[in-house]
């Protein structure tokens, strides 16, 4: 597929929806394709991020390790990102990203983003705006996961 035919879909994103055409323009010049198979791992919790993903086709689990094993703490789908720890100084990412399905993306490399918001501050600032707000997102819903674990029946053990 070609960017371009993605460029609608990006748009209507939590992440770059409502942005001047311009400057949409300007942050897709650095992007790239990347799909990932069903099963494949995006990133590792802990791990250096280096891209941004725009999701386009397809679903994405944000996963936390835990001592029981992975555990969900989202489900993202078209129009939204992962990766956002690749744009911000410690790159290192918060949860594993695994495909659940097949998934194209339109990746944005994150020393490239940050060099761009360094360069041209109108672009980063509502980059980074979105991006707390992306955050606050995550933070909420992982926040909410953590509850409902908390309040799940614990299985009895017999004896």
């Amino acid at each position: 597929m070609l960017l371009k035919e993605f460029h609608d879909l990006v748009r209507a994103g939590r992440l770059l929806g409502g942005i001047d055409p311009a400057h949409l323009r300007t942050l897709l010049s650095l992007a790239r394709e990347i799909d990932f198979k069903e099963g494949e791992v995006i990133f590792q919790e802990g791990e250096k991020s280096s891209n941004l993903y725009l999701l386009v086709t397809g679903d994405v689990a944000l996963e936390l390790s835990t001592a029981a094993g992975p555990y969900r703490v989202q489900t993202l789908g078209p129009g939204d990102a992962v990766g956002w720890s690749a744009i911000m100084m410690d790159q290192r990412a918060h949860f594993t990203a695994r495909a659940l399905t097949d998934v194209s993306t339109v990746a944005l490399p994150g020393d490239d983003v940050l060099s761009l918001c360094d360069h041209n501050p109108e672009i980063g600032y509502v980059l980074m705006r979105r991006l707390v707000e992306l955050i606050a997102d995550r933070l909420d819903s992982t926040r909410l996961q953590l509850v409902r674990r908390t309040l799940e029946p614990q299985p009895v053990e017999r004896r």
